[in-house]
């Protein structure tokens, strides 16, 4: 269990608020989306929100990941959910999780002849969504038809 004591961070309601929402959570959620939910158990400001998750982040317990679009999500970063790629509707935005890669060249890459100190990886795919695929193929093809 994921535990604000065991990274080292002392125990606040808003830090809880926060922590309980991501742990809730089925897929990364935007700094508005946290606060959105946060609104219903604890008065938390924007720039509150920020600094719990740039601590959070340093302390290992969760990971930011950017979309397509540019606007970052957040995850819980546990064993339970392992590093995995992501995928990002560069029409709508959504941002989906995919399921996690084995990386079975990883020890190449990390011990290879250039000796490379990796700190982070992180596998992001963007493209359309089937939703915004199907919306592109019914506008094309009615489009057609009225040539």
């Amino acid at each position: 269990m994921l535990t604000l004591q065991n990274a080292g961070i002392s125990k606040t309601s808003q830090r809880l608020a926060v922590l309980n929402i991501l742990l809730k959570a089925t897929k990364p959620l935007s700094v508005s989306t946290i606060r959105q939910s946060i609104e219903k158990e604890a008065d938390i400001d924007k720039v509150t929100v920020y600094r719990i998750l740039s601590l959070f982040r340093k302390r290992g317990i969760i990971r930011k990941i950017a979309s397509a679009g540019g606007a970052n999500y957040f995850e819980i970063a546990t064993l339970e959910n392992p590093l995995h790629p992501h995928f990002s509707c560069r029409n709508c935005g959504a941002l989906t999780c995919l399921a996690p890669l084995p990386f079975t060249k990883a020890p190449e890459l990390i011990l290879s002849k250039d000796d490379y100190s990796i700190d982070h990886i992180e596998i992001n795919i963007s493209g359309l969504c089937a939703c915004c695929r199907n919306t592109a193929k019914t506008k094309t093809s009615l489009h057609q038809r009225e040539e």
